[in-house]
């Protein structure tokens, strides 16, 4: 099978209803950065909002239409990052952040800087809390059941220059349905068991009067028995280092934050059914659309972007990003003229 790579906006699907198994997805965090299309920021990108109200309100806005998309037992998973109130901006900032740095050949003057340093109704240095605000906004608002948060723990973030709180080390997933029966396959992604776990047996309450024994025996448990032959199941913190993914010169995109491959493997195998059909509404690089394609499930990733669309086709049929998607070792690199297993010139 091939993704199905579209140019559209996630506000207006190009999809039928009820017509997708799983979403798994990573809108363009508030404020952030300008995308563009040939060095031009467009307009109407998620992201770009004057304030986080505005900012959460598009994202509702998305979400309700993936709720059209999705299938009765279907999934969506959403990344969200957090970020504080001093160093942010939004809506024309970041068009005129767009214009400095394509103007000054990448680097964005001090002016576009200082303008990113306003954010409409918030204390200074206050962390804005936007996944939940968009959280706690799909339970209220759309009616979505929550039925996890999941910390992503990054062994290998960013630093920080603050001299005064932590560093921020983690971002949030959010697992979201629409109904409270719907599909999950979780023995696909069960752990291993430590291999430091004592076993045998434990021994549960007291034999001693003034610890409060009530006479009752002891309870003796066997832990080899209690525990599922599959694995453990996974907790609620996953520590997923970023990927660095290298982008052909030809192709002319700039590229910057595609989440790492492990993410969707892991949602697409304990919550999309084999053969069922996984979207990203925020296509980027195509990330989620290869991952689903090498386990056997139809892709569909969806970009405003003219360029990352084309990003996103090179990624979905390079033989080398397949095989990482499948973890498989990488493909020898063909050279012009060698013949392939069939008897054909590689062109």
């Amino acid at each position: 099978m091939t993704a199905a790579l579209l140019r559209a906006d996630a506000r207006s699907l190009p999809l039928a209803d009820q017509s997708v198994d799983l979403i798994c997805t990573s809108p363009p965090y508030w404020a952030l950065r300008s995308y563009t299309d040939g060095g031009a920021h467009y307009d109407g990108q998620i992201g770009s909002e004057p304030t986080p109200a505005a900012y959460v309100d598009s994202l509702i806005e998305c979400t309700r239409e993936c709720m059209r998309v999705l299938k009765p037992a279907g999934s969506l998973w959403v990344n969200l990052g957090d970020k504080y109130s001093t160093g942010a901006g939004g809506g024309g900032n970041l068009a005129e952040m767009s214009a400095e740095r394509y103007a000054g050949g990448g680097h964005t003057s001090a002016k576009a800087r200082t303008a990113t340093k306003r954010v409409p109704g918030m204390p200074p240095k206050s962390l804005i809390g936007l996944p939940w605000r968009y959280a706690l906004r799909c339970i209220d608002d759309l009616g979505l059941i929550l039925r996890a948060e999941v910390i992503w723990s990054k062994p290998n973030g960013l630093p920080e220059s603050v001299t005064d709180r932590v560093r921020r080390s983690h971002e949030q997933w959010f697992h979201l349905t629409l109904n409270p029966r719907y599909y999950g396959a979780v023995d696909e992604i069960r752990e291993p068991y430590s291999e430091n776990k004592p076993w045998g047996t434990r021994t549960l309450g007291r034999t001693d009067a003034s610890r409060g024994d009530t006479g009752q025996a002891d309870k003796v448990i066997d832990w080899r028995r209690s525990e599922n032959p599959l694995g453990k199941l996974p907790g609620s913190v996953w520590t997923i280092a970023a990927e660095p993914l290298t982008v052909p010169d030809h192709l002319g995109v700039d590229h910057f934050a595609a989440f790492a491959t492990e993410w969707p493997r892991r949602i697409i195998l304990g919550w999309s059914p084999p053969g069922g059909t996984v979207a990203d509404p925020f296509g980027g690089t195509g990330t989620t659309a290869l991952v689903a394609e090498a386990l056997g499930r139809r892709g569909i990733s969806v970009d405003m972007s003219a360029d990352y669309c084309r990003l996103a086709k090179w990624r979905t049929s390079d033989r080398a990003q397949i095989a990482k998607a499948l973890g498989v070792a990488k493909p020898p690199k063909e050279t012009d003229g060698q013949f392939d297993l069939f008897g054909e010139v590689v062109a």
